[in-house]
């Protein structure tokens, strides 16, 4: 099932985007404004590169084009939700506050990461066993054409990212 990793991808887009849009809405729940509540003008850059991010990352999880690179996707999103956790949260000079700004954050990565697990894991019913199926026999082709140059350069991407991905787990 790859349609919740994309529906999380539309979430996290559209939340970048009003950032983007409104600094404001990030800006006032970690205490970056000023005491009239106001956002000054490096807050309003930091929060809106943030929101760019989130926008970047939340359409890399919507059209991403197959299982691998999804999964790629949403290990992206959980480590930007970690150092969202590790850094949003120390900014809010109250520590009850903080505390609160980490959690949402870090529970947001379990979250992401639990969706992740979704990605064509198990054989739920037969329709998406044979997707993956297909989707593994067009990759095996792809690895073993022989019609491309093996200096290519998407070649040593795919190995590199095929590699750290099974490093971590995420794939075997």
């Amino acid at each position: 099932m790859s349609w919740f990793p994309r529906l999380l991808g539309i979430g996290t887009a559209a939340i970048g985007a009003t950032v983007v849009v409104r600094p404001e809405t990030l800006a006032v729940p970690c205490g970056l404004t000023g005491t009239a509540g106001t956002t000054s003008p490096g807050t309003a850059a930091l929060c809106r590169g943030i929101g760019a991010r989130d926008v970047v990352s939340g359409l890399a999880l919507v059209f991403a084009p197959s299982p691998d690179p999804l999964r790629l996707a949403v290990v992206g999103r959980v480590m930007t939700d970690i150092s969202d956790a590790l850094l949003l949260g120390s900014f809010r000079p109250v520590p009850p506050a903080r505390g609160t700004l980490a959690t949402l954050a870090a529970g947001r990565s379990v979250l992401t990461a639990l969706i992740g697990l979704t990605i064509c894991s198990g054989s739920a019913d037969e329709e998406s066993a044979k997707l993956c199926g297909e989707q593994a026999r067009r990759r095996y082709r792809r690895e073993h054409d022989t019609s491309e140059p093996p200096w290519s350069l998407r070649g040593w991407v795919s190995g590199i990212v095929d590699e750290e991905l099974q490093r971590a787990g995420v794939v075997q």
